[in-house]
């Protein structure tokens, strides 16, 4: 069976690849979608394999349907902390029991789609009375910042 590549080639190309001899506090990363990309930037790094980053906002420097932008660090913006496992990085989601009795027999849908969404089964957390930690992939390079917005979709 022959593998189906989708999205742009480049981005496949490109993905989780490291363009830099070391992960720094300032450091560009890229992550890659279908034929997207978003900007992020290192703020805190643990060692090589364990890194916080933050996205950047962006805003256009050219005319209509240009891919010309201006990256922009914002403070503001939530962190993730990224992990390296293998040859790809993860964000790394934890819940404690405490935080899964609390979701399980809360009022909070919000909380309670969150858990679904990150794969934890509260019951099982709450009976093993041990924090639970789900891994999502991430197609992240480090190196360069690079946004860029498909406009054709």
């Amino acid at each position: 069976m022959s593998r189906t590549w989708r999205g742009s080639l480049n981005n496949r190309l490109e993905e989780n690849r490291q363009f830099c001899e070391e992960i720094k506090v300032g450091t560009g990363v890229t992550e890659y979608f279908y034929s997207d990309r978003h900007a992020f930037e290192v703020v805190a790094v643990k060692d090589q394999k364990h890194v916080s980053i933050r996205e950047y906002d962006h805003k256009s420097k050219g005319a209509a349907f240009s891919n010309e932008w201006e990256l922009i660090s914002n403070e503001k913006n939530p962190v993730l902390d990224v992990v390296k496992r293998g040859a790809f990085w993860y964000v790394a989601v934890e819940i404690t029991p405490e935080r899964a009795a609390e979701i399980y027999y809360g009022t909070d849908i919000d909380a309670k789609l969150w858990a679904i969404q990150n794969g934890f089964i509260l019951p099982d957390i709450i009976a093993a009375g041990k924090k639970k930690t789900a891994y999502h992939r991430r197609n992240l390079s480090f190196g360069v910042a690079d946004y860029y917005f498909d406009y054709e979709f």
